[in-house]
C-alpha cells in the first residue's frame, strides 16, 4: 500500500513539474521561485517593429505650412494659401543637418489643425496645389530623406478647421480622412510613424479641468494614480468612438503594417496611450519621469514605447512660452547645445525617442540658429 502511495505522489509531482526535493524545501523558498517565475512569465517586450523604431532614437520634427507665412502658431482654416511660396525650399538641407546631428528620422507636419495640406492631395483645395509654389513638399522631403538615409514619418491632425464635414457629418468626415491617409501611406514610400493630433475636438467628458478649443485641458500632468486610467476609459467611451479610431487604426495597418500609430494626448496627459496605438507621445516631457511602459489593451499587456517632442526655439510666445513650433521672423531664440544633450540623456534614461522640432523659414530653409546648434551636437 505504501509503495503504491509513493508511486502516486511521484507521478503527480512529475506531472506538475515539481520535484519531491522542492516540495520538502521551506515555504519561503518556494514563494521566491514562484515570484521569479511570475516575473519572467509576465515580462512584456517591444514588437520587432517597435524595437526598430526605438533604435532610431533621435529625430527631427518639422512644422512648416500656412502658419509659417502669417506669423501664427495656430489658425482657423481661412488663411489665404496664395501667401505660401517658399522661394528657396531646401529639404536636402533639412535632412543633411538632421543626419549630421545624429538624427535617424524626420516627421513633417503634413496637415495641422488649420487643414492646409503639404502634399498633392485630391481631396481638398486647401493645399500646396492652391499656392504659387504648386510643388508637393512631402514628395520633395521623401526624396531628400531617402538620399540622406533618414526614415520618414508623417503628422496628421484629426481636427480640420477647413473641412466643414468635421463639424457636421462625422462618418463622412472619417471616410474623407481615410482617403487622405491612403494617399500619405501609398505615395511616399515606407512611413515609419503616423502621428495623430487634435483628438480633443470630439472628446467632451473625462477631463478634470475645463477644456479649451486649442489645447484640450491645458494643465500640467498631475500625479494622481488613477487619473490616466480614468481618462483612457473616457476616451474609449467617447473620443475613440466618434473618431472611429479602431477602424482607422486597422485601415492604416492594412496599408502599412509596420507603420507605428501614435495619438497625442496633450501635455495634460503626457505619455498616456489613446488606444489603439503602438507608441505614446510625451510632448515637452523633458524631465526624467517614472514612465509606465506596459499598458493593458483588449485584455493583454502591451509594451508601448515613448516619444518626447520639444522645440529648438527657446522663448516662444504667450501660448507656447517654452518655444515656438512654427517659424516667426522675430524669434531668434534657440536651445543650447547643453540643453539638447540633456534632453537626449533624459530620453535615453526613459528608454524613449527624442523628436526635436525645427520650424523652417518662409524661404524654406532651416534657421541659421537651428543649423548651427544641430551641427555642434557631434563636436
Amino acid at each position: 500500500m505504501k509503495g503504491n502511495r509513493r508511486a502516486f505522489i511521484k507521478k503527480v509531482t512529475k506531472t506538475a513539474g515539481v520535484s519531491t526535493a522542492a516540495m520538502m524545501l521551506p515555504a519561503s523558498w518556494n514563494q521566491t521561485v514562484y515570484a521569479a517565475n511570475q516575473e519572467k512569465k509576465e515580462e512584456v517586450l517591444p514588437t520587432p517593429a517597435q524595437k526598430a523604431w526605438m533604435d532610431l532614437g533621435f529625430g527631427m520634427f518639422v512644422h512648416f505650412g500656412i502658419n509659417t507665412y502669417y506669423d501664427r502658431e495656430w489658425s482657423d482654416g481661412t488663411l489665404d494659401p496664395s501667401s505660401f511660396n517658399p522661394t528657396n525650399l531646401d529639404t536636402d538641407q533639412w535632412c543633411r543637418v538632421a543626419k549630421a546631428a545624429g538624427m535617424k528620422y524626420i516627421i513633417p507636419v503634413c496637415k495641422h489643425h488649420d487643414g492646409f495640406c503639404l502634399w498633392d492631395t485630391k481631396y481638398t483645395d486647401y493645399s500646396v496645389n492652391a499656392t504659387p509654389f504648386k510643388k508637393d513638399v512631402l514628395a520633395e522631403l521623401a526624396n531628400s530623406a531617402q538620399k540622406h538615409g533618414l526614415k520618414l514619418g508623417v503628422y496628421y491632425s484629426l481636427w480640420d478647421r477647413n473641412n466643414l464635414l468635421h463639424d457636421t457629418n462625422e462618418p463622412a468626415y472619417v471616410d474623407w480622412m481615410k482617403q487622405q491617409l491612403e494617399e500619405l501611406l501609398t505615395n511616399y514610400g515606407e512611413i515609419t510613424e503616423l502621428w495623430f493630433d487634435g483628438f480633443w475636438k470630439k472628446q467632451q467628458h473625462g477631463w478634470t479641468k475645463k477644456i479649451t478649443d486649442e489645447s484640450g485641458e491645458n494643465i500640467a500632468k498631475d500625479t494622481a494614480i488613477d487619473r490616466d486610467d480614468k481618462f483612457i476609459k473616457a476616451w474609449r467611451a467617447e473620443g475613440a468612438y466618434r473618431w472611429q479610431m479602431d477602424h482607422v487604426y486597422q485601415f492604416v495597418k492594412s496599408i502599412q503594417p509596420n507603420c507605428l500609430v501614435m495619438n497625442n494626448p496633450t501635455t495634460a496627459y503626457q505619455g498616456v496611450p489613446l488606444h489603439p496605438v503602438d507608441i505614446r507621445s510625451g510632448e515637452k516631457y523633458t524631465n526624467v519621469k517614472n514612465d509606465r511602459k506596459v499598458w493593458n489593451w483588449l485584455g493583454k499587456d502591451n509594451y508601448l514605447p515613448l516619444q518626447v517632442e520639444t522645440t529648438l526655439s527657446a522663448s516662444g510666445n504667450k501660448k507656447f512660452p517654452s518655444g515656438n513650433w512654427f517659424w516667426h521672423e522675430n524669434d531668434k531664440s534657440v536651445k543650447s547645445k547643453e540643453t539638447i544633450l540633456d534632453y537626449l540623456a533624459t530620453t535615453k534614461k526613459m528608454q524613449a525617442n527624442l523628436l526635436l522640432n525645427a520650424g523652417p523659414s518662409a524661404a524654406g530653409k532651416l534657421r541659421e540658429e537651428d543649423e548651427r546648434v544641430l551641427l555642434s551636437l557631434q563636436d
